[in-house]
């Protein structure tokens, strides 16, 4: 999936999660949690194409990239579920407020959310349940319905989320959530 693919169903799930979240998350006070859940989740939507030094991260994190590419094919450890897992559990140690810990949660998700685009590829991820099932590949949809990264299929895709996206958006404005 592209980055746009990545972004805007990061987008569209973040923006469910956030509709629906619980009365901690949805106070008046909280705008900046949820707002700050959002772009985490868009980030981490992009992030473990790290692996990739063509990618869209991998582009602007060049050095990094290179380094990361270097050590791990592209759709290996940082596409692996195992991934996510551990920079949580590395990372939550370092949270000292509320607006950290919800962009650890916003990142993480996004990374989750990464992966699900991936797996509706063609393509799918080998290993995600590495080290359980490491050659198994995995895919969500069924054969006819994958697409190619980059493709006719995943732009029109791209774009249904997109308009799903602005919908819920503007149901989320209209009712005062924001």
């Amino acid at each position: 999936m592209t980055a746009k693919g990545h972004v805007t169903l990061a987008s569209l799930v973040t923006l469910l999660i956030i509709d629906n979240a619980p009365p901690y998350f949805v106070n008046e006070v909280d705008i900046s949690l949820k707002a700050m859940f959002y772009f985490s989740a868009l980030i981490g939507s992009l992030f473990p194409d790290i692996d990739e030094s063509k990618s869209y991260i991998g582009r602007r994190l060049g050095v990094i990239s290179l380094l990361v590419s270097s050590i791990f094919k592209h759709r290996t450890f940082t596409h692996y579920l195992i991934f996510p897992i551990i920079l949580y559990f590395v990372l939550v140690g370092f949270c000292e407020n509320d607006l950290a810990l919800v962009s650890l949660y916003g990142f993480v998700v996004g990374i989750l959310l990464h992966d699900i685009g991936d797996m509706l590829t063609k393509g799918g991820i080998k290993g995600f349940f590495f080290p359980f099932f490491a050659n198994t590949q995995i895919w969500l949809l069924p054969k006819v319905l994958r697409f190619y990264t980059a493709s006719t299929n995943e732009y029109i895709i791209v774009s249904i989320l997109f308009v799903l996206n602005l919908i819920l958006l503007v149901n989320i404005l209209v009712r005062g959530m924001f």
